[in-house]
């Protein structure tokens, strides 16, 4: 069953669209939701921008300042419009295996504290979207739903696992994310127990307040979950004491730096996870997905690349062969600030990832060299493992 946590909802439907527009001005878009930091925004003279049905801060300023906040220091984003959602159950057997009827990587031996990266199956072995989840208690997880498919995963949940676990959305919170080196700095007057995490762990502190060491730019930091009013308080302390605002573009730019891949882009329901760069989740279990459909032959594959010369790869750009003929597209592609060349993620022929190969821009070939993981040194908190 569903029980929705306080008042209201906030479907959306679109994944992504950037409009330019004057700092400060909103588009012109009906039925377009906002978060409970919107106000904020404005005050900050944000440019906005539509993301899956959201007006969105997309820059505060120069998109390279925001970048190099969070690489040296500290940044935020209002990451409000995906959707935190409780799943509990009478059993930690239940709840699991309620919840591996539909992910990718099993979820038994998730432990209490702990987080894990994962994705929901549709019956076609493709992604419903990909999500992280955490254990609070052996009956009580978490799950974090992207901002377009947060409906789609509800409804996906209540469908496959309602009749034996309690799906709980939140309403009426924010989400913020404090990225960067200094986060925990920054975070550490208000919440005293932060030194006790470290990457992919996670505490309710209070009935709503989740705080996760977690991110999706890959520098140390933290997401947090909360009321809306408790939220605005935060982001209003954070500011005043130095965090960069930061938005989608940025955000963006960072999380390629750090070959992290986005839900409609490098994810799709007509993906497999072998096909989507993120096979190190795949886990052969019984699902929804018939293993005839999640292992058949993998014939063209998702990874990260720079290029070698000049020039900015973008989505759509066909990769090619020496003799020009096309094996792939790049799927989203940036201008890395903190490297200094074109970088992104592609999608091509696995039979093709050894040769060597191209972005053709605009009808020049720009070479590349694949990337099997970020070319970054970041500052993620790690706990250390012991003997």
């Amino acid at each position: 069953m569903i029980t929705e946590i306080g008042p209201g909802k906030r479907p959306c439907r679109k994944l992504f669209a950037v409009v330019t527009l004057p700092r400060g001005t909103v588009p012109a878009k009906v039925n377009m939701k906002t978060t409970p930091l919107f106000d904020e925004h404005k005050t900050l003279n944000a440019k906005f921008t539509e993301f899956a049905g959201y007006n969105m801060p997309v820059s505060y300023g120069a998109v390279k300042d925001e970048v190099t906040a969070v690489r040296t220091a500290c940044g935020m984003f209002d990451v409000s419009h995906m959707l935190p959602i409780f799943l509990r159950a009478d059993s930690h057997e239940k709840l699991t295996r309620a919840l591996d009827r539909v992910c990718v990587r099993q979820t038994g031996k998730l432990k209490p504290g702990k987080a894990q990266y994962n994705a929901l199956y549709n019956e076609a072995a493709g992604l419903v979207d990909d999500v992280t989840i955490s254990s609070i208690s052996e009956t009580h997880f978490t799950l974090v739903a992207n901002a377009g498919n947060r409906d789609a995963v509800v409804a996906h949940l209540q469908k496959y696992c309602g009749n034996d676990i309690q799906i709980e959305p939140w309403s009426d919170y924010t989400l913020i994310a404090v990225q960067g080196p200094k986060a925990a700095d920054f975070l550490a007057k208000r919440f005293k127990f932060l030194s006790e995490l470290f990457y992919y762990e996670v505490k309710l502190a209070a009935p709503k307040l989740f705080i996760g060491r977690m991110g999706y730019t890959g520098e140390d930091g933290f997401e947090i979950a909360c009321s809306a009013a408790d939220g605005v308080s935060l982001w209003r302390e954070l500011v005043a004491a130095g965090v960069k605002p930061c938005g989608l573009a940025s955000r963006d730019v960072l999380r390629l730096e750090a070959l992290m891949p986005l839900y409609g882009h490098e994810l799709s329901v007509e993906l497999r996870p072998q096909e989507s760069g993120i096979a190190f989740i795949y886990q052969d279990h019984d699902c929804i997905a018939a293993r005839e459909m999640r292992e058949k032959p993998v014939a063209q594959t998702t990874c990260g690349f720079h290029l070698t010369s000049e020039g900015v790869p973008r989505q759509g750009y066909k990769v090619v062969t020496t003799d020009g003929a096309a094996v792939g597209e790049v799927t989203s592609g940036t201008f890395s600030f903190t490297k200094n060349y074109g970088m992104g993620m592609m999608r091509i022929a696995l039979a093709s990832k050894s040769e060597p190969l191209f972005i053709d821009i605009r009808g020049e070939r720009k070479p590349l060299q694949v990337l099997e993981k970020s070319p970054l040194t970041t500052s993620v908190r790690r706990r250390p493992k012991t003997a």
